[in-house]
């Protein structure tokens, strides 16, 4: 495994006992925090922390927990907090098209979010898939396939919003190792190529697939 050399404040622990605290208010106080449209504005921003069942909450703080910690000390805090609240704002867009009549709440598109960018940005970086230690590419791979297969059936889950999630972590990643390249090739002395994928993807390979 690489070497991560960034601090690590363990926000991504922070923000699963966040959640927890969230939840526990909801089963207290009996709080209607998920969103469609046409409810109350604010909820399309309190369902990103939101939880239908302690069951939704646990998997969603493995994913958080896991992920989050690896890419946090890949990054930084910041990154990472970002990387959440952009993939969980931007995939509950999808409640306009695909869930106008039902409701949609849960860290999950945030915490899918995560995951892409990780995967994108340190494929090689061990992982956890389906509860087997793998690459992280392939974990990326696994949970795009379960997704897809979610759509074609009935079911709870938002498939359509961890879509929309993986497909913003996944350009996150994308965009982190495009600064990292951007980065190598100015101390080199070199000036980054922009038009040349072939020597990207060489670039690319040579540090991460190793």
């Amino acid at each position: 495994m690489e070497e991560m050399d960034r601090d690590n404040n363990f926000v991504a622990l922070y923000l699963c006992a966040f959640l927890f605290m969230v939840y526990g208010a909801q089963l207290l106080f009996n709080l209607e925090l998920a969103y469609r449209p046409g409810v109350e504005p604010y909820r399309f921003f309190t369902s990103f922390f939101a939880h239908s069942s302690l069951e939704h909450l646990l998997n969603n703080m493995f994913f958080i927990g896991l992920f989050g910690t690896i890419y946090e000390m890949h990054t930084d805090s910041e990154t990472f907090i970002l990387t959440f609240l952009v993939s969980a704002f931007l995939a509950n867009f999808t409640a306009f098209i695909f869930y106008p009549e039902t409701f949609i709440l849960g860290a999950s598109a945030g915490a899918m979010g995560i995951l892409a960018a990780l995967a994108v940005y340190r494929p090689n970086q061990t992982g956890i898939g389906l509860g087997v230690p793998m690459p992280m590419w392939a974990v990326l791979i696994g949970y795009i396939f379960i997704d897809f297969v979610g759509l074609a059936g009935v079911n709870n889950t938002a498939n359509e919003a961890h879509l929309a999630g993986l497909f913003v972590g996944g350009v996150i990643g994308y965009r982190l190792r495009e600064e990292e390249y951007r980065k190598e090739r100015k101390e080199e002395g070199e000036e980054p190529v922009v038009d040349n994928w072939e020597e990207k993807i060489r670039k690319w390979e040579e540090k991460y697939m190793k």
